[in-house]
């Protein structure tokens, strides 16, 4: 009699949940999550990133929203090309949900060629195509080992510079995963190196025998993970230097005179990420804090410094996007050794239009925009011939951008400011923008831009611009 009143019970709450569809507060339990796909991925990696858990209860309003979250989060482990999240609903009990998380793994093995360029960057290489002076090897990378997302990567660099390394990440330690470490070394010697800047424009300084800069360095690293969206990391590195003599008489570059400088290195970062698709986002927001502190006590290299970076996306409709970025750095002393010295010209921190140029000082900031269409909105396509899905279904997207960064680099040093008159001003850049984006976290970007100084260029990068 208790069962067949339990399960009238059940079936007359399954007709109000169909009638009342629209109704934001009607009840739906999520009764078991079926996994698909994870043929190496173990399910704790996956379950890690939902946003519910098997038993949880949800309001009809806030289900849809959190399963697009949890599918977002799945495929921000990069460990798969294609994520999908659907439910069905019980037919013994109409209010309970089972979920299920289909994954195509990505290919976790991969001996990645490595071309490194003399130059900053690959536009400021283009204007000369000295391939005499590329640095060029393999990367092999060991994604997921165990199924436990942890990386194993080998780095094997020859030609101009070389360099031999590894390091090693898990973000497994606890069954939580909330906290997990990494350590690495590497060991590598330098043909050419930047020694400074004229016109900010970079000054190059080669040998044809021996090295003009030999370097060893270990870190040990751990991460602590709260939540889905907040990491805590903190590093210890130690970083050894032998400078040829060439290095010593240069003034600006060493922290002092001595061929053989060693130091340590205390990196701390916070990042804060809701982004919906890491790699190239298009809703959401970003926030992250640097703290870096080289060189203790007696230790010749004695500077500090601090970085933030804030990034926001908005989408307005299924095509036009916005987004926005500013990074701000400041660093202790004002006259650094410019071995160790970074500011607005190398990786993201870049302003579109001023790839050629390399402005360095004490303290920037940064600011970019980028107004987007979609030309093809990201979907799922099928490459017939290719009968493996881990190459075979591809996402793919294409994107028209319209974009204005500035930014501004502070240099207080008299034989800097004197001989680079890009620092200490305003400088901007506008253009247009095409990005291609596909599987394996792949960005392509072609960007025409005009600088503050009335210079047209067509620039290539590989990463989001934003």
């Amino acid at each position: 009699m208790r069962s067949l009143l339990l399960t009238g019970l059940l079936l007359f709450m399954g007709i109000l949940q169909v009638r009342g569809a629209g109704d934001s507060t009607a009840l739906v339990i999520i009764e078991r999550i079926t996994l698909e796909g994870n043929k190496i991925t173990r399910p704790g990696i996956i379950l890690r990133e939902l946003r519910f858990s098997a038993g949880d209860t949800m309001t009809a309003q806030t289900l849809p929203s959190a399963l697009q979250r949890s599918r977002e989060n799945v495929f921000n482990t990069a460990l798969f090309n294609v994520v999908d999240i659907d439910t069905v609903r019980l037919s013994s009990a109409p209010t309970c949900l089972e979920v299920f998380v289909r994954v195509i793994e990505r290919w976790y093995i991969w001996p990645i060629p490595y071309i490194e360029f003399p130059n900053r960057n690959i536009n400021a290489w283009m204007k000369t195509f000295d391939f005499r002076k590329l640095t060029y090897g393999l990367n092999f990378k060991f994604f997921n080992a165990r199924g436990r997302n942890e990386t194993l990567t080998l780095l094997i660099h020859l030609g101009f510079n070389q360099q031999v390394g590894f390091t090693y990440q898990t973000p497994c330690l606890n069954k939580k995963q909330t906290w997990g470490f990494g350590f690495g070394g590497a060991y590598s010697r330098n043909r050419s190196l930047i020694i400074g800047t004229t016109g900010n424009k970079s000054n190059y300084l080669d040998t044809a025998g021996g090295s003009l800069q030999q370097r060893a360095l270990g870190f040990i690293e751990g991460y602590f993970r709260p939540n889905l969206y907040s990491y805590h990391i903190l590093a210890l590195g130690y970083d050894y230097y032998h400078f040829a003599d060439t290095l010593l008489k240069i003034p600006g570059y060493l922290a002092d005179s001595t061929a053989d400088q060693s130091f340590f290195t205390l990196h701390y970062k916070y990042k804060l990420d809701h982004r919906d698709v890491r790699y190239y986002p298009l809703q959401g927001f970003y926030f992250d804090l640097e703290l870096t502190k080289r060189g203790f006590a007696a230790e010749p290299v004695n500077l500090f410094s601090i970085q933030s970076a804030f990034r926001k996306y908005w989408k307005f409709t299924e095509r036009w996007y916005l987004a926005a970025g500013a990074t701000a750095k400041w660093s202790w002393p004002d006259d650094q050794p410019f071995f160790l010295q970074r500011g607005v010209g190398y990786g993201r921190d870049i302003i579109r239009g001023f790839e050629y140029y390399s402005i360095n000082g004490s303290w920037f900031g940064l600011v970019k925009t980028n107004l987007k269409f979609a030309l093809i909105k990201p979907r799922i396509g099928k490459i017939p011939f290719i009968h493996t899905p881990k190459f075979g279904v591809i996402p793919y997207g294409l994107f028209l951008n319209l974009f204005v960064d500035a930014g501004y680099v502070n240099n207080s040093v008299a034989r800097v400011k004197q001989n680079n008159p890009l620092v200490n001003t305003i400088l901007a850049g506008y253009g247009l923008s095409i990005d291609f984006i596909t599987y394996y976290d792949i960005v392509l970007d072609l960007n025409f831009a005009m600088n503050s100084l009335g210079e047209p260029g067509i620039y290539i990068h590989f990463i989001a611009p934003i």
